[in-house]
């Protein structure tokens, strides 16, 4: 079977213009590792909660979008969160939220709430599908990563009132096996976080990276 041609007009890969041994390459693994969990992003919602196994929880469930930017030297989407807000208030984060009644499927809430605090054009998005589920049992919050690739010429901008800043993390730092390490004590203790960066990447998002880094240093080994 002839593999796909993943050059596009609309802003997704173009591996014939990256090095063979580059942060491209390892993109494109990231895209077949999502591709093989098989969670599609249009996974409806009553289905989506189905894979929990301990639903005996009162679970908020909720997705957010892993925007992957499809520059030479990819990069990640993530965003400071407003102080003013009531949860998780300047953590860094990926844009994302709880669903409503118009969301059909987990990819719906993360284009949604992409669209509404960083101003992402779903249509723009080259949908991927989802990571596993992650979850953060001291507020019991159930999280779908829906993984997605925005083109270079995209525009995105803040929603003051959700985003403080955005900012974008660079893919090389995501494949290096050194940076995620463990907090061993304090507060944070056992949570994961991203060393050497400018921005405080901990918890739930460098718990995330951690997942998505992990398919394309698996493939590697």
């Amino acid at each position: 079977m002839q593999e796909e041609d993943m050059t596009s007009d609309e802003g997704v890969l173009h591996p014939r213009d990256a090095p063979t041994d580059s942060p491209y390459t390892a993109l494109e693994t990231i895209v077949r590792g999502v591709e093989a969990l098989r969670i599609p992003a249009d996974t409806e919602w009553p289905t989506a909660r189905l894979y929990l196994t301990d639903n005996d929880r009162q679970w908020k469930f909720s997705a957010v979008l892993v925007p992957i930017v499809a520059r030479r030297e990819p990069t990640i989407l993530l965003t400071k969160r407003s102080s003013g807000l009531s949860e998780y208030s300047s953590h860094v984060s990926f844009p994302g939220g709880r669903p409503t009644e118009s969301d059909a499927s987990i990819g719906a809430t993360a284009l949604r709430e992409s669209f509404e605090e960083i101003g992402l054009d779903p249509a723009a998005v080259r949908v991927i599908g989802s990571l596993p589920i992650h979850k953060t049992r001291k507020r019991n919050h159930a999280i779908f990563p829906v993984v997605g690739i925005v083109p270079e010429a995209a525009a995105w901008a803040a929603a003051p009132a959700e985003v403080e800043e955005i900012f974008e993390f660079p893919f090389a730092a995501l494949l290096n096996p050194d940076l995620p390490r463990q907090y061993a004590d304090g507060e944070r203790a056992g949570g994961w976080y991203w060393a050497d960066q400018p921005q405080d990447i901990w918890g739930v998002t460098a718990f995330i990276l951690k997942s998505l880094a992990g398919l394309a240093l698996d493939a590697a080994r």
